[in-house]
């Protein structure tokens, strides 16, 4: 199951998928989920699919977890060759230079390149250490000048610039580290889920929602809101662990010590009802769970718990350090449990 695991994950955080354009991702994930299983897709990209329950009276339960990663978009081409960057998501720039990315040509093709800096050389002794505004970073790749960038690199404003970074699973401590895990470690729980539900079928009907464009104001959860229909809801996230020197004194979410079960963020107010019923079956199955106040952050669960007349909705999750740059980590443990949770509260008959 581990092999299995890691090599499911690690295909859908190495491939590329920025907000607005997650359609190998979505392709990606219709080829590993279950061939029985029938996927439908709505106009901005959201992938849905519906596994029927055995008990028509047990509810219907809508798991969602986005697709997209937080990357870069070219916004400007400087005569001397090199490029100019916007934020596609949230990123915290000192984690920035020296960072290897790709840029994806019009031709659909990889282009590396280097978030550059001024080498320590240059730099006035004693002169403050400064953290970069977005304005003041920009991307090498070579070129020699702007026209070069253009002909030579078939590189435009607009094109797309991704992360780079290698997947590696250390079995000593059964951590993964990648990019990506916010969400593709959400999207791969939901994958192997749908496996377990089709082995081992489950009293609860799940709608399994693979979603679009969150990093950038969740507006795939925001179309989705309009139509999907369901009992509750849990989304699944690779949430950003706080287990790190600098971090809280009492950390909430921490890596390798169980499941992320988010009470409170300032975008959304988990349902205790929920809540209560996640927490129920964790116990019944010796599933450890992290639960969670958080300070700053927000989901898809901030669309998702107003759709119709409102989904009584939890965020559930995967601990990731180091989120949002260029290189994750988290617990194949973790994961297993996640799923292992999503699983039970299928098994679930009560409507709540």
């Amino acid at each position: 199951m581990k092999n299995q695991s890691t090599h499911i994950i690690e295909q859908l955080t190495q491939i590329s998928g920025l907000s607005g354009s997650e359609q190998e991702v979505a392709s990606l994930v219709q080829s590993l989920l279950p061939q029985s299983v029938v996927t439908q897709t709505d106009s901005v990209g959201n992938m849905l699919c519906t596994i029927k329950g055995t008990d028509e009276d047990a509810p219907t339960i809508l798991l969602a977890a986005h697709m997209d990663e937080v990357g870069f978009m070219v916004n400007d081409i400087l005569p001397n060759g090199f490029l100019r960057l916007s934020m596609l998501g949230g990123w915290n720039t000192l984690t920035l230079p020296s960072s290897p990315v790709d840029i994806i040509s019009t031709r659909n093709e990889k282009v590396r390149g280097v978030i550059g800096q001024l080498s320590p050389h240059f730099l006035k002794k004693g002169a403050p250490i400064t953290v970069p505004d977005m304005d003041d970073l920009f991307v090498d790749i070579g070129a020699a000048s702007d026209e070069s960038v253009e002909r030579d690199y078939h590189i435009e404003i607009g094109c797309l610039v991704v992360p780079v970074s290698p997947f590696y699973h250390n079995s000593k401590s059964n951590l993964l580290f990648s990019k990506a895990f916010d969400d593709r470690i959400g999207v791969a729980s939901l994958i192997e889920l749908a496996h377990k539900v089709i082995d081992s079928p489950i009293p609860s009907t799940l709608i399994l929602a693979f979603t679009v464009q969150e990093e950038v104001g969740v507006r795939g959860a925001k179309v989705l809101s309009h139509y999907v229909n369901a009992s509750f809801a849990l989304v699944v996230e690779g949430a950003p662990a706080d287990d790190v020197p600098g971090g809280p004194l009492r950390p909430q979410t921490c890596v390798d010590n169980g499941v992320h079960v988010r009470i409170f963020d300032p975008t959304h107010i988990g349902n205790k009802e929920v809540l209560s019923l996640v927490t129920s079956k964790a116990k019944e199955n010796s599933i450890k769970i992290q639960k969670t106040v958080r300070k700053g952050g927000g989901t898809d669960a901030m669309e998702l718990a107003l759709a119709d007349r409102g989904i009584k909705t939890i965020i559930v999750g995967v601990p990731v350090r180091y989120a949002h740059s260029h290189n994750g980590i988290c617990s194949l443990n973790d994961y297993h449990q996640l799923i292992n949770l999503l699983y039970a509260v299928g098994e679930n008959r009560s409507k709540l």
